[in-house]
Formats: structure tokens, sequence, C-alpha cells
């Protein structure tokens, strides 16, 4: 540990404080994911969730000021300011230091679009800057293990993730590109006690077996419309297993439309038509309509990063 702060912070607290000096508040930001193209659990027991980047943002300010006595973080999410708290011992900054954190989000919470990790990436990213550290992914990783169950927001792809231990199953290199019109039904879920009661029927494990072989082949081919109908199967298959009434009626639909398929937050209150990127405004406003008298409909991109 010593080795780590000593390497990271340039010597130790006084250059930080110096530099820290010069820059009031350090940044951090990080994307959202739609849900999950798939999530389940294998026959070999491992749960997974495949990831969605989109284009929706989770922004951090961390003021630093030294102080007397244990650290103090001020946050406004009970997560973050946890997220925090673990970086600090982390760094063996457990005394001497007061966090001021600001968060401002352009996504809604609770609906299953990654709000929360999002918020604890975002409060990382800037108080690495803040620091001058930078963390590994796997040590990312374990720290939003050890606060809940999360999604491989820190990867800047599209990934097979296991949400529950914070471990990555297969990094894919590549996002589809899809323009998604949103449905939200209203109300909001809450992760952690979703995924208390998260519980799969032996004889499902076979056909998310075979769900997440054939994602894996569709994001090697780089086939959109194939991972699309991935996407489609692994909501059919939350629908029977929970009875979902909402992603149902929203399936019903995807049938008589002409989408390439169907997100659904599976965690959340949401749920999105896949449509191609280069989809364009009026088919979005033709399908807007048709939706509304599910929920509330508003409409994002994939982000797919250059290169």
């Amino acid at each position: 540990m010593r080795s780590l702060r000593s390497q990271s912070l340039h010597g130790g607290l006084p250059t930080t404080q110096a530099r820290v000096a010069r820059q009031p508040e350090a940044l951090g930001r990080a994307f959202a994911s739609f849900g999950e193209i798939v999530q389940g659990r294998r026959r070999d027991g491992e749960d997974f969730l495949i990831t969605l980047p989109v284009d929706l943002w989770s922004h951090c300010g961390v003021c630093w000021a030294a102080g007397a006595g244990p650290s103090r973080v001020e946050a406004p999410l009970v997560k973050s300011r946890r997220l925090a708290e673990a970086l600090l011992r982390l760094l063996g900054l457990e005394t001497g230091i007061r966090l001021r954190i600001r968060l401002t989000r352009d996504m809604p919470i609770g609906k299953g679009l990654s709000s929360s990790t999002a918020d604890m990436l975002a409060v990382l990213r800037a108080c690495q800057a803040c620091f001058g550290v930078t963390l590994s992914k796997s040590r990312i990783s374990r720290l939003f293990a050890g606060i809940e169950p999360h999604d491989a927001l820190h990867y800047p792809t599209s990934v097979a993730y296991n949400h529950r231990r914070g471990r990555l199953l297969r990094y894919f290199g590549y996002t589809p590109d899809y323009r998604i019109l949103a449905v939200d039904a209203g109300g909001y879920v809450c992760t952690q006690a979703y995924n208390q009661m998260l519980v799969f029927e032996a004889g499902m494990l076979s056909a998310y077996d075979a769900l997440y072989r054939e994602a894996a082949t569709a994001f090697a081919a780089r086939d959109d419309a194939a991972i699309a109908r991935c996407a489609t199967r692994s909501a059919a298959l939350h629908v029977q297993r929970t009875n979902n009434a909402f992603l149902r009626r929203l399936l019903a639909q995807t049938g008589h439309c002409g989408v390439l398929g169907l997100v659904g937050a599976h965690s959340g209150t949401c749920g999105g038509l896949l449509l191609p990127g280069d989809a364009d405004d009026d088919t979005l406003a033709r399908l807007t309509a048709r939706v509304a008298p599910l929920g509330t409909p508003f409409q994002v991109r994939t982000l797919r990063w250059p290169g």
C-alpha cells in the first residue's frame, strides 16, 4: 500500500496538496448502459450480463481540503460516499482528508440504466484526477463489488461481465450501432433488492448458456442484427421467468413494428426498441406514437468510441 501511495501521489501528501490547490475541483464522468443485451446464469453457475453503453452521463466534481482527524467524505448518495471512503483507505489516506463530492447526471435513477454504477465510476475518476492515481480495471471491479452488484462501465465497449463478483468474462471490443426508442413504465427498481431475489430455475440454465454463446458469436461477427435478436430472446426469457407484464406488452409491439429487436432493463423499469444507427427521425416519431400508451418514451443512442 505504501508503494502505491508513494508512486501514485508523487512522493506523498504534500505534493498532492500543492497540486490540488492549483485545481480546486477535480472532475470525472461515466456513461450509462441501457439495461443489458443479455442477462442470465450459465450452467457452470456463472452469472453474467452483457453491457450496452449509451450516450447518457454521470458527472462528478470533487473538492479536496486538509483537515484534522479521520478523513471524511461529504456526498449526496450513500454508494458514492462509500466508494470514495474505500478509495481513501486503499491509498492509505484514512486521516487528514476532507472530500466534498458533487454529482450531476442526465440519466434517470432506478430505471435499469446503471445510474448508481455510473455515479460511483464518475466519483472514482474524479478522485483519481484529484490524487494523481490510476487504478486497474480489476481493482475497480473489486472496489465496486464490495458495495453492490454493478455494471462494467469501466470498460469502454460492450463486455460480458459477472456483475455479482465483479469479474470480466469476455471483452468484445465492440458496441453495436443503435438508436434506441426507450419506454419507461414508471416507478423504480432497487438493484440490490432485485439481485437478492434473483433466482434462475435449473431448467432455464441451458437456454441462457446457449444465448451466451450466441451473443459471443454475434459480437465476434460485429453483427448488430444478430446482437439485437439475442437481446430480444433475453427479454423473452426474462418475461418467462418473472412474468413482467410491461416487457410482455413491449415484446408484442416489437414483432409488429419492424425494429431490430428489444433490449430490456432486466433490473429496471425500461425497455428499448432497437433500430439501426442510421434510422431516420420520421421512423422514430412514428414508433414513438405507437408505444406511447405503454409508458413514457425517450430516445438515446449507443455510445461508440472512435477506432
